[in-house]
């Protein structure tokens, strides 16, 4: 492996643990604090949503919305199926990137520590398993943005019920089939003129 080649590897690897560590550390951006008024009718504050360089964080009242719990129990008394989706949809999303993360960050650890340990000829397995470990760790990325994204259009629809702007939608059918049943059977065919009984 070339001087050059090795040196524009070295500088990705550098970038994505620059990357990582970084996203470890919210920034404040905007100090807006969206949603800050009561509902009279449904009793329920809206959550505060408060945008930093790396996302969301999430308060009501003084009280920091952090936990998984602290959310399912504000979204699942509402009983509402599309609320409860994008929950549910956050918390995959969640897990699927700390895995992906978790892997990333022992593959390109790996992948380092045995290119500062071996000799060059034999650097390069580690040279793939760093690389692997820096696209794992970037795929993580995308299912954490896709978590946020979730996770806020889920505080969006519960701020809605708790300013009286949204009603419970239904949970939708279980099967495609159940959607062809138009007439449920109340409908009776009618005898055409004509015809022999």
């Amino acid at each position: 492996m070339t001087t050059g080649t090795s040196k524009k590897i070295f500088q990705v690897l550098f970038f994505s643990i620059f990357s990582m560590l970084v996203s470890f550390a919210p920034l404040p951006v905007l100090g807006q604090t969206v949603n800050e008024t009561m509902s009279s009718d449904l009793k329920l504050r809206p959550i505060d949503a408060r945008l930093y360089l790396f996302g969301f964080v999430y308060s009501q009242g003084n009280k920091y919305l952090v936990e998984d719990r602290q959310f399912e129990e504000l979204v699942y008394p509402l009983r509402d199926f599309e609320a409860t989706g994008l929950l549910r949809s956050y918390e995959s999303s969640k897990n699927k990137s700390e895995i992906f993360h978790l892997i990333g960050l022992a593959g390109l650890l790996t992948g380092l520590v045995g290119l500062l340990e071996t000799s060059g000829d034999q650097q390069t397995p580690f040279w793939v398993t760093a690389i692997g470990g820096a696209v794992s760790y970037q795929l993580g990325g995308f299912f954490k943005l896709d978590a946020q994204a979730a996770q806020f259009n889920c505080v969006q629809r519960y701020n809605r019920f708790a300013r009286g702007e949204e009603q419970i939608l239904p949970q939708g059918p279980s099967d495609e089939k159940s959607l062809l049943n138009f007439d449920n059977g109340s409908v009776k065919p009618t005898a055409t003129p004509g015809a022999q009984n």
